[in-house]
């Protein structure tokens, strides 16, 4: 199986728990409901406008419940980022050990990817911009280096795809003359969804499944040795 080099990067307890102390289940589901709060008002308000307020109003609860939990709203963020990739990971990781040839195996990868992206659509759109937001901005020297871990938590999910199109190139099933940069195109379309898909109140799986597919198809096709 293909695994991503470098530092850890799934996440087994939230980030904001007390290191040595295991957090209560109840604990763990209230940050993930705050989590998914503070994503929903993030896309809905923008990383720079949205405030703990807000965050609360969202969750349908107090400012005190969000602090209890989460220090500050870049730690929120924080926490918003990881779960995205999480999401990620977690659809796209039990692909690798199916044996099928590159390009039936990126394929699925893209299509599983592009249903994340609707799937978790508030989470995916506030991680698009935000790392640059922060890198702009008067982040601490800590927040820095969680933000660089991170970034290689994004690189490492993005080692998967270019490690499928290197099997490809050397099986002589893709021609990609540039694996670095095929893969950075491929997670370039695949992310781009977010910024033009919009959810319908009449949608269906159906739909969603034909839009994966189908983008899936676009960028892997192009990329056929055949």
């Amino acid at each position: 199986m293909i695994r991503p080099a470098g530092r850890g990067f799934r996440m087994s307890q939230p980030a904001s728990a007390p290191e040595g102390r295991h957090l209560s289940r109840r604990s763990i589901e209230s940050q993930q409901q705050i989590i998914h709060a503070a994503a929903v008002c993030f896309m809905q308000h923008g990383l720079e406008k949205a405030t703990v307020d807000e965050i609360a109003h969202v969750l349908g609860s107090t400012k005190g419940r969000v602090y209890h939990h989460f220090a500050s709203k870049n730690e929120i963020y924080f926490a918003v980022y990881r779960q995205a990739m999480e999401y990620c990971f977690d659809a796209v990781l039990p692909l690798l050990e199916q044996d099928i040839p590159a390009p039936e195996k990126l394929t699925r990868m893209a299509t599983a990817h592009g249903h994340v992206m609707m799937d978790t659509l508030p989470f995916q759109r506030t991680i698009r911009l935000g790392v640059d937001v922060y890198l702009r901005g008067s982040a601490t020297e800590a927040e820095r280096k969680v933000l660089a871990d991170l970034i290689a938590m994004r690189n490492d999910y993005e080692a998967l795809y270019r490690a499928v199109l290197q099997q490809g190139q050397d099986a002589g099933t893709l021609s990609v003359p540039s694996v670095a940069l095929a893969g950075r195109v491929i997670m370039g379309a695949l992310n781009g969804l977010v910024d033009w898909y919009r959810v319908r109140p009449d949608q269906t799986r159906a739909d969603r499944d034909k839009i994966a597919v189908s983008l899936a198809g676009l960028i892997v096709g192009g990329l056929r040795a055949d």
